[in-house]
């Protein structure tokens, strides 16, 4: 079970318009008003804890890699102090802001490390913040509020939602235009992308992950509406199951029969696609599955999780699957 960013929410593009904000830059900020504050509310390690921001961070830690490039898609990283957690590589038009902040760790920091930069804001996925990173009471009990995107942490999830999280972080960090601007220009794109397929059939996909045994796939949630915006229906989403990610039986991708399967590739380096060819000889190999038509007709689509999960890569990533599933081309 490869699943990485799915474990806090699964288991209960180079195009890519940025708008003023998106390549890395904040060209205009904003001076905050003298009563600024700006709070939220969320579950961290199974408690309630609000968080609240009584100052624009400036010593701001990102404890996972889809945080940090959302906060690197707003121009942000002039404020953060220390990055974590880098799962593949960083998504290319942000890699030169990438490059500006300091790596804290491969994985995640240890407390000490962590508090060494002498931070005033984390953020990143929840499972960042329990006993597997450091756990949440560590950091808040030094007044350091934490941030978890509701699109991480949502059962019900889905591109509009990964807006307000940025609509989040604008406020927080005082960077409400560019916030806006990048929202505006990804609602842009995937406008095009609709009109494109709008009179295109439908088409049933299933997402294959893993297999350890039976098939790891997602069900409800974020990658399942994502895809509803392309045409795509994920034929596990009503399959009885409650979670958004979880295993399955072959036997029930037979009876879905799937017109295209999606498959996680974790290969690491972006020429690199052994994993994704070792999962679709794992499926051919597979004579229960001979008569499905996605693998009768060879189709078969590679994505990397950060394309399907919360994050700044969904629109662009979107257009390419669009493109692939409909045999469209999209300017």
């Amino acid at each position: 079970m490869r699943l990485k960013r799915g474990i806090a929410i699964g288991l209960s593009a180079m195009a890519l318009t940025f708008g003023a904000a998106g390549c890395g830059e904040n060209p205009h900020p904003i001076d905050p008003p003298a009563n600024f504050e700006v709070s939220w509310t969320e579950m961290l390690d199974g408690q309630e804890v609000t968080g609240k921001v009584e100052a624009v961070p400036a010593r701001a830690i990102s404890m996972s890699q889809a945080t940090t490039e959302m906060m690197l898609a707003l121009g942000l990283q002039d404020k953060m102090v220390g990055t974590a957690m880098l799962e593949e590589e960083i998504y290319p038009p942000l890699k030169e802001a990438y490059d500006k902040v300091k790596i804290l760790s491969e994985k995640w920091p240890s407390y000490e490390i962590f508090m060494a930069e002498n931070p005033d804001f984390a953020t990143g996925w929840e499972v960042a913040f329990t006993k597997r990173g450091i756990p949440a009471e560590r950091i808040t009990a030094q007044n350091v509020p934490i941030y978890v995107p509701a699109s991480m942490q949502k059962l019900d999830a889905d591109l509009d939602t990964v807006f307000e999280d940025m609509t989040k972080y604008g406020e927080i960090f005082a960077a409400e235009d560019n916030a806006k601007n990048w929202i505006d220009a990804q609602k842009k794109i995937l406008a095009e992308v609709q009109d494109k397929i709008k009179d295109l059939p439908r088409k049933k996909i299933f997402v294959y992950d893993s297999s350890d045994g039976q098939p790891f796939t997602a069900f409800k949630g974020y990658t399942t509406n994502i895809l509803k915006l392309i045409g795509a229906d994920n034929v596990m989403e009503n399959a009885g199951v409650d979670k958004t990610w979880a295993a399955t039986s072959w036997e029930s991708v037979v009876a879905a029969d799937p017109e295209y399967i999606i498959i996680a590739d974790y290969s690491s380096g972006v020429r690199n696609d052994d994993d994704f060819q070792q999962k679709v000889a794992t499926i051919l190999d597979n004579p229960q599955l001979d008569n499905v038509t996605a693998v009768r007709e060879n189709h078969f689509i590679k994505v990397k999780l950060s394309e399907i999960t919360p994050g700044v890569r969904t629109v662009e990533s979107l257009k390419r699957l669009a493109e692939e599933i409909h045999g469209v081309t999209i300017d």
